[in-house]
């Protein structure tokens, strides 16, 4: 995700915004993350994930309180590419997801040549999953957020985007083309489309994209999705799991 094609925009003043919801879902007091650039560390023994975030250059790891104090000197570059978390995980840790995280609270809008045929229907969105390999359906996540816009073409489900509410402030943006019909523009209309609603709505865009994932990488961009943070995470075994 470079510094965006499209005219999007992040204003200094929606950092504030940003900075709540991701410090209401660290479980962190709500002020924690500031201009300061303090390392922020939370502890919770309960945790089923050690996660590593960094916001506007400022890191917080949180997770049980042992592995979160035998981290708290390392660098954030080993700790957001994820092997560091993983060794301090330790044994029977699993499912490392690293990636960067980009914001927009004000995005261009596309003018298609003719009305799009948009549905909010929930069929929709499982036809095209059922299309589409089952690592890009895990990663765009429809079915985890509850928003759908599915772009239909001549009859079918071509694209979908899809957004969750995060502590009522941010809408986390997720994306799915069919395979047939993918580098046709028809993923960025969607996902404009279901952008421009969620802003309409109040809140900022959020895309949470993978390493891995070269095309959502390139999609943010080309919205206009602004990087702003990095986020590394590990889910932990169960206690008394072998």
């Amino acid at each position: 995700m470079a510094a965006g094609d499209a005219e999007g925009t992040f204003h200094e003043g929606s950092r504030g915004i940003v900075r709540l919801a991701w410090a209401r879902r660290l479980g962190l007091p709500d002020l924690s993350f500031s201009d300061d650039g303090g390392r922020l560390l939370g502890c919770d023994d309960d945790a089923g994930r050690l996660v590593a975030v960094e916001l506007f250059g400022q890191l917080a790891l949180c997770g049980p309180t042992a592995m979160v104090e035998a981290g708290a000197e390392l660098d954030d570059d080993s700790l957001l590419g994820g092997g560091a978390l993983l060794r301090l995980a330790g044994p029977g840790a699993h499912g490392l997801e690293t990636g960067v995280l980009g914001f927009a609270d004000h995005l261009p809008l596309d003018q298609p040549e003719s009305e799009p045929e948009v549905s909010r229907a929930g069929p929709e969105a499982v036809e095209l999953e059922m299309q589409c390999p089952p690592d890009d359906v895990s990663s765009a996540g429809l079915a985890r957020r509850d928003q759908r816009f599915t772009l239909m073409v001549d009859g079918r489900a071509a694209a979908c985007a899809a957004y969750a509410e995060r502590e009522g402030l941010l809408a986390d943006l997720g994306v799915l083309t069919a395979p047939a019909l993918r580098r046709r523009g028809l993923g960025r209309l969607i996902a404009s489309i279901a952008a421009h609603e969620a802003l309409a709505e109040g809140l900022i865009v959020q895309v949470e994209a993978h390493t891995h994932d070269a095309a959502a990488l390139a999609l943010a961009d080309s919205l206009g999705i602004v990087p702003s943070g990095r986020f590394a995470e590990v889910r932990l075994p169960r206690p008394g799991a072998r």
